[in-house]
């Protein structure tokens, strides 16, 4: 299996600048937060084309993010996703924990991915009032 090769997505036209996507979200978002929100979204490119994930540090949340990729505005596909992550519920110990569902990931994957945003993704820190 081809490793994805991570990337900062604000500069890939696939993707853009996440901003207008995360305001929304927190536009959105209920309860609705206080005060500055923190974001990292970083973008990876493997076999089958390009994705992302934003994290949401003080929601807890990491989203699947797949820009403009489907079409549509990536604000839309952000606040559309099918994937996003309940860091407190939807991730679990290893592997075995998983037992086969299609939502549940490892600590492991949630910390190569947090690890990746933090060395190569983009940062966003926007208050949410």
């Amino acid at each position: 299996m081809q490793a994805e090769a991570s990337f900062a997505p604000r500069g890939d036209p696939a993707f853009g600048d996440a901003a207008p996507a995360i305001r929304r979200l927190l536009a959105e978002a209920a309860p609705h937060p206080k005060g500055p929100q923190h974001f990292c979204a970083i973008g990876y490119r493997g076999p089958e084309g390009a994705t992302g994930w934003v994290h949401w540090r003080e929601g807890e949340r990491l989203i699947l993010w797949l820009g403009r990729g489907d079409g549509s505005d990536s604000a839309d596909a952000l606040l559309r996703s099918n994937r996003n992550l309940n860091l407190k519920t939807d991730v679990v110990a290893t592997e075995a924990d998983v037992a086969g569902s299609t939502y549940l990931v490892t600590r492991a994957w949630v910390a190569a991915k947090l690890a990746d945003c933090v060395a190569k993704g983009d940062k966003y820190t926007i208050s949410a009032s």
